[in-house]
């Protein structure tokens, strides 16, 4: 399973951040649009890291006709940037209804509509003689209150190569409102709460791979992780800067990894890949004010906002992976 991250470019360059990682142990990153990959392919060709690659899909045109969302020619670029692509990833966490969390819905419309654009891709991709893996990243919404994938999810799973989770060991509580803060400080610092949020993790996760053994299909964590955030303060009106626990973090950290390598390893390591969200603290997340209000949003980070590793991480994951 190889590990790695998405990058943000706000007050850091791709080139350090891209240096510092593929240092730090990771051997991939994540990108959510074409542009973002050109800038940050020179970095990628230095340290030889492999980039998940993504095509930006809007909802609400792809609703009104799938056809809008059709980009032959940013696949074609894709292939064009001499860096390995572990996958196409063709839409991230898609919703019809808003982004309320209690409105927003993963609908039969969304999947089919999206099953007809990677079907297209699929089709250039075979006429070029490409066999890049192409992928949806989907979010719990897909998933029904006893973890199965809703039914009008399998057509497009059925076009997926590759099967892309947003996963991660987090209810509502711990995302939205300034109330996420104190969640995750019970999460890092109260072993019991740990336990609990990680077994909800560990069986949702099961679940679905359960269901993905059933039709050989692999699987990625498109995004996964958790916050460092014990506490908060507001600089000036609005900019929200955690206050984390590195320590209890980077035990965490590692305490979450090894779960995901020993159900891995209990799957025939169908995981192919796992994605941090995020490298680095992001204090400037759309989300953090948006119609969500998930200003955890902040605390993401492996690394603080100026760059530095909370904990050490290469020595995390090696301990990681002899765990496994």
């Amino acid at each position: 399973m190889k590990l790695g991250a998405w990058i943000h470019e706000h007050g850091l360059s791709l080139d350090k951040q891209i240096a510092l990682a593929a240092g730090s142990g990771l051997s991939t990153i994540r990108s959510y649009t074409l542009d973002y990959a050109e800038r940050a392919t020179p970095a990628l060709k230095r340290t030889g890291m492999s980039l998940f690659a993504g095509i930006h899909v809007d909802a609400s045109a792809l609703l009104a006709d799938w056809r809008s969302q059709v980009r032959l020619d940013e696949l074609a670029r894709y292939h064009k940037l001499g860096v390995p692509l572990e996958a196409i990833c063709v839409g991230n966490e898609l919703r019809e209804g808003g982004d309320e969390p209690e409105k927003k819905r993963f609908t039969a419309r969304l999947s089919f509509n999206l099953a007809n654009v990677l079907a297209t891709y699929r089709r250039w991709l075979d006429e070029h003689g490409y066999t890049t893996p192409l992928t949806y990243a989907m979010e719990g919404i897909v998933f029904d209150r006893e973890g199965y994938f809703h039914e009008w999810l399998w057509p497009l799973i059925d076009i997926c190569d590759i099967v892309s989770l947003n996963l991660y060991p987090m209810d509502n509580a711990a995302w939205f409102t300034f109330g996420a803060f104190e969640e995750s400080r019970r999460f890092l610092c109260d072993p019991r709460v740990r336990h609990d949020r990680l077994t909800c993790f560990e069986w949702q996760l099961r679940r679905a791979l359960q269901q993905l053994a059933q039709v050989d299909k692999p699987m990625v964590f498109s995004e996964t992780g958790f916050p460092s955030a014990v506490g908060y303060q507001i600089e000036g009106d609005r900019l929200v800067v955690p206050e984390s626990d590195t320590a209890r973090y980077g035990e965490a950290m590692q305490e979450f990894i090894n779960l995901i390598r020993r159900v891995d390893a209990d799957y025939g390591g169908r995981i192919r890949a796992l994605y941090f969200y995020e490298w680095r603290d992001n204090l400037y997340h759309p989300k953090i004010w948006n119609v969500e209000q998930s200003p955890i949003h902040v605390a993401f980070g492996l690394c603080d906002r100026f760059g530095v590793p909370k904990f050490n991480l290469r020595e995390v994951l090696a301990e990681s992976l002899a765990a496994g």
